[in-house]
């Protein structure tokens, strides 16, 4: 009589177990990984791609581009949280969150000025901006002087009521620009303090 050969439960485990793997393996996704692009547009902003959650395969290209609806606004964007022009290219090497934006100007600033050939600063204080909208108000700096301020279609003029006949242009998206004043000119920048 020919005997049955027996499987042992030693000889079964391991071979349920390889077929795990074997199976496990079969359903990975291989290859080039995938990353989420996470955009939200807020209020009085229009573009491409539009709010929503987008899935690019690694090292894709994103353009993306962005506007106001009202011309004399601007727009930033902001991917996680490093600030970008309203216009761009995004290389997805990672998941990222897009944000676009209008530009809110109010707030306050540490301001440089410097006169046109002139080696060193030669004014330096601080300036608050207020209103009731993005594209115009009111202003007074740390040394007293006050004026008004608009911002429309990208430039920022601030004009001073009460120092001389000074007037700051510049962009609205970087805040630095050239001045006029007392019969000069020059150059001032910019930063953002709250």
């Amino acid at each position: 009589m020919i005997s049955k050969p027996r499987i042992s439960l030693e000889r079964i485990i391991p071979l349920i177990t390889i077929l795990g793997l074997v199976l496990s393996s079969v359903s990975c996704d291989f290859g080039v990984p995938d990353f989420k692009l996470t955009v939200f547009l807020e209020e009085g902003v229009t573009g491409t791609p539009d709010t929503g959650e987008y899935t690019y395969s690694e090292l894709e290209v994103v353009n993306y581009s962005y506007s106001p609806l009202n011309s004399l606004h601007t727009v930033e964007a902001f991917l996680n949280n490093n600030r970008m022009n309203s216009v761009g290219v995004i290389t997805m090497y990672n998941s990222f969150t897009l944000t676009a934006r209008l530009v809110d100007l109010r707030g306050s600033y540490n301001v440089e000025m410097q006169w046109e050939g002139s080696s060193a600063i030669d004014f330096s204080f601080s300036i608050t901006l207020s209103g009731s909208n993005l594209i115009s108000g009111t202003f007074t700096d740390s040394r007293g002087f006050n004026g008004n301020w608009t911002a429309e279609s990208g430039v920022v003029t601030i004009t001073y009521a009460d120092w001389s006949d000074f007037v700051l242009n510049g962009s609205v998206f970087e805040m630095k620009g050239s001045f006029t004043g007392e019969g000069g000119s020059g150059v001032w920048a910019s930063e953002k303090v709250q």
